[in-house]
Order: structure tokens, then sequence, then C-alpha cells
């Protein structure tokens, strides 16, 4: 059956934004779902004063949201309710991308220090927590641990493109950008490895963790793979999922719907590989990653390489 398409263009006054919405209908198919990004709120700047954000994480029992400025050097926490923003660990080490653990631990990606550490949010202990791959006995620096994503089973998937070497190259110990596991007894293995040109980026699963998601960013057109997960966290299955310019941190709702950072806006796919449209900030500024949260867990949040931080509500719930 031949789908309805529909393109809609909507401007919003607050923000100057462009909101674009494909196949709004696509109905009277196993596939057909309702199209998230329609009935969408207007686009607000939330917070301002930053360098280039980034890491977006929701802790819900602060209703708080968790970001980086990385040229600032800081770890933020926005409060939903009063806006207010407070410096949650500075100096970063550079922190990227963020996550929680399965104990309410933040994890954080340190390009200064090329690893990653758990913090607890209660004392502000920051302890190390992924440092080295080590092979045959020796160990080896990562290059610049950038997004993680963590496995029900404790499994904690990230990584490592070589963003941070930019300046100097010569520091790079792994000769190949990859994906990387780290495993509940402290174990680090490889599950994928990438050349030099390739950079593993956003990495993120299903709702029912059946599925991963990982970002390969790229000036021209990267693709967005998707890898089979089963009950231990293993890994198979790899296929092209989407491509899109400059992919990077990605966000998912309840429904399975996968929203991915790029550098047109946030690009929306259903779980069926459906482009359902695109969330576009004011002046064509790139978007670095997005999450869900608020009380209802109903807004997007969209970290950026500008000084504002924007949220938009959406008549759908998140999952990450």
């Amino acid at each position: 059956m031949q789908s309805m398409n529909t393109f809609i263009s909507a401007f919003s006054k607050a923000s100057c934004a462009t909101l674009l919405i494909f196949g709004a209908a696509y109905a009277g198919t196993e596939q057909a779902k309702t199209n998230p990004l329609e009935g969408m709120g207007e686009l607000k700047v939330v917070a301002s004063g930053f360098k280039s954000t980034e890491g977006p994480v929701w802790l819900s029992k602060k209703n708080t949201l968790l970001f980086t400025d990385i040229p600032g050097n800081t770890i933020y926490g926005l409060n939903s309710d009063t806006l207010t923003l407070e410096k949650v660990r500075s100096p970063s080490d550079v922190a990227n991308g963020l996550s929680l653990d399965n104990e309410g631990y933040l994890l954080a990606a340190e390009q200064k220090n090329r690893s990653i550490t758990r913090m607890n949010l209660t004392t502000k202990e920051v302890t190390p927590f992924i440092e080295a791959f080590e092979v045959e006995g020796k160990r080896y620096r990562f290059n610049s641990p950038n997004d993680m994503a963590v496995h029900a089973n404790g499994n904690v998937y990230f990584t490592d493109p070589p963003f941070g070497l930019r300046r100097d190259p010569s520091k790079r110990e792994i000769d190949f950008n990859g994906v990387f596991v780290r495993t509940p007894d402290g174990n680090i293995k490889v599950i994928k490895e990438m050349a030099q040109t390739k950079n593993p980026n956003g990495i993120i699963f299903s709702p029912n963790q059946s599925t991963m998601y990982l970002a390969v960013s790229d000036d021209e057109s990267g693709p967005i793979l998707a890898f089979d997960v089963d009950a231990k966290g293993e890994l198979s299955n790899e296929r092209e999922f989407a491509r899109a310019q400059n992919t990077d941190g990605m966000a998912m709702d309840a429904d399975g719907n996968l929203y991915v950072a790029t550098r047109t806006g946030i690009k929306v796919w259903s779980s069926e590989g459906k482009e359902w449209g695109r969330i576009d900030l004011p002046n064509n500024i790139r978007t670095t990653n997005c999450a869900f949260g608020g009380k209802e867990k109903d807004t997007l949040y969209i970290t950026n390489r500008s000084a504002d931080l924007y949220a938009i509500k959406l008549k759908v719930k998140g999952h990450q």
C-alpha cells in the first residue's frame, strides 16, 4: 500500500526554529505508528551561558538534567522545576558523554584523562572506572572515550573515537577506533574495531535492550548501525539502520523511536527505520545529543554547539 506522505513546516516565534515532519500518516501497514513529532510544543531555551554542551542524562530522583560543557570543563545540573543551574563537577577533566549505571552512579567519559570515571552523586566522590585496555599484559590508554550505554546485566558499552587527540595524534596508543564493553567483573574487551577514519560516537539500547544502535560520525553521510543483543549482552547481526550527516548522541522514547543528533538537527526514526522527521535549532545550530526528562518524561532536551540549552515537549514519553 502506498503511504500518504505529508510535509509540515512550522515556525516557532520564540526561537525561530523549524520543525519538519515527514510521513505523518503512514497508516494501513503492520508498521503503522503515531508520528512522535506530531503535536509537539514550542522549542525553548531553558539555560544559557555555555560554550558547547553534550552528554545529557536525566536524574529522576532530583528532577534534574545533568549535562556537560566540554570546553567549559564542567558538569552541570538543571532543575526542571525551577530552571536553577548548579555546577555538579568543575573541573570535570573535560567530560563528554554521561550515563547512570545500574546503581545510580554517574559515569563520565573524560577526554583529558582518556578514561571513564564513576561519581557518587551524594558525596561527589569520583573514582576511576575504566582506565585502559589490556592486551597480553600490556596496558594501552584509550583514544578519547565518548559515549556509553549500560545494559541491565551491568555491562557498560562505550565508544572510543579520537576526538580528544586531534591536537596531538602522536599520543594515540590504540591503532584503531573502537567500541568496547566492560563487564561487571571489570574485564574490558573490544567488540568492534574501526578504521582511524571512522568515528564511533553515540550508542544506545532499545527499550527492551534487544537492539543496540551505534552512530558512526562522518562529515558526509555516516551510518547508524544496529545490532541484535541477547540476554548476556552479546551482539550479533550487525546491519545499517539509517544514514545521516555528523551523527552524534541519541535518545529513545518508550515506543522505540530513535532520536539522533545530526549536523542538521535531531532526526527521528521508528524502530522499523521509517524516518519521521527532524527538529531543527535556530540558525542551523549543530546538535550534539539529546535526552528525555521532565516530571512526565515527555520533554526532549537538546545539547548543541551554542551558548544555549534547548528543550521541547512531545506527545510521547521518553525511555532514555
